[in-house]
């Protein structure tokens, strides 16, 4: 199908539009590599429902929130000191948070304008950029494909991939939130949510991981026969209470489809595949409220652990020299 290309908000900034013989529609910007809308035909009269927090241009997105299904690189998530050792050489990051560097740092990949290819024959756009060498503290000069492709059998493929010229550090992830009732101003308490995970990692005071794993048996983190978000946002846990929900990775299981999301009307499921070691779901517990209510939207970041590079146990983020990293995610969906 042909892919539809227009403006979104300044000059620079391009949508993409990609089709499927269902009727279901995924909306793109270069603006971050960003996933802006996931639309499928399930509402009674044929329209169509938004299943993501978006805004309206790259203006909107930097003035309120600029993550929401934002590619993120080159590493997701808190760093430590805004440091680690590389091989033996010590590198400081931008901080971006007090004593720590969150998401990459500053002016990073998700507010920059990416090059676009487009592959109408796959239902596909391919994004690029270069993060140069020494850029937030990061060695190396890192280029960085984020590819993404709708399927005809309703799949959102989201596949990473990239090569440095120096020894690095990498852990990408897609920032897309959800909200499977189509109302970012909806409370998520009532979605079913399984994990198909034995252990979860707690976070400290800083939000940081604290460099252990503990089993999700006999707590709000167990979903794995099933439960609802609601479980976690009771705030019984101190764990929920420290981040007022969920905002935590869990380790997943090495099946086929270790995360099933199912709307509270039934009508939308989602499923996630991942390469990935493990998932970070944040329920927008700290909102930008002009974008969605608290606990309007859930993240399903696939991705490594959190800090990997500063906590042993929680395996490798480093990509070495002239080394290709690959990481694949597909979002499936299924209505009725």
């Amino acid at each position: 199908m042909m892919i539809e290309i227009s403006q979104f908000g300044s000059e620079r900034v391009r949508k993409y539009r990609l089709v499927n013989v269902a009727g279901m529609q995924v909306t793109l910007t270069n603006f971050g590599a960003r996933i802006v809308e996931v639309l499928v035909p399930v509402e009674d009269n044929g329209a169509l429902r938004n299943l993501t927090m978006a805004a309206s241009s790259d203006e909107e997105y930097l003035t309120k929130d600029s993550y929401p299904g934002a590619t993120i690189v080159p590493v997701a998530g808190r760093i430590s000191g805004a440091q680690t050792s590389i091989k033996g050489q010590v590198h400081f990051f931008t901080e971006n948070e007090p004593g720590r560097t969150l998401h990459g740092g500053v002016n990073t990949a998700n507010e920059q304008y990416w090059e676009a290819e487009v592959d109408e024959e796959a239902n596909a756009v391919c994004f690029t950029i270069e993060l140069r060498d020494g850029f937030n503290g990061f060695p190396g000069n890192v280029h960085v494909k984020a590819r993404y492709r709708l399927t005809e059998d309703n799949v959102l493929e989201v596949s990473y991939t990239a090569q440095s010229d120096k020894d690095t550090i990498f852990n990408p992830t897609n920032h897309v939130y959800f909200n499977l009732t189509g109302d970012v101003n909806q409370d998520i308490a009532e979605h079913y949510v399984r994990i198909a995970a034995q252990t979860y990692a707690p976070l400290g005071e800083s939000n940081l991981p604290l460099g252990r794993l503990e089993p999700v048996e006999g707590t709000p983190f167990d979903f794995r026969t099933g439960g609802t978000f609601a479980q976690g946002f009771g705030l019984e846990h101190p764990q929920n209470q420290l981040v007022k929900g969920y905002d935590h990775p869990w380790v997943l299981d090495q099946v086929a489809e270790p995360v099933e999301i199912v709307s509270p009307d039934q009508k939308i499921r989602l499923t996630v595949e991942t390469n990935q070691p493990a998932v970070v779901i944040y329920t927008y517990n700290f909102p930008s409220e002009d974008m969605a209510a608290f606990h309007g939207a859930f993240s399903l970041e696939c991705q490594g652990l959190p800090d990997a590079c500063n906590q042993e146990g929680f395996g490798s983020i480093l990509l070495e020299k002239d080394q290709l990293f690959e990481h694949q995610t597909r979002y499936s969906f299924k209505w009725q």
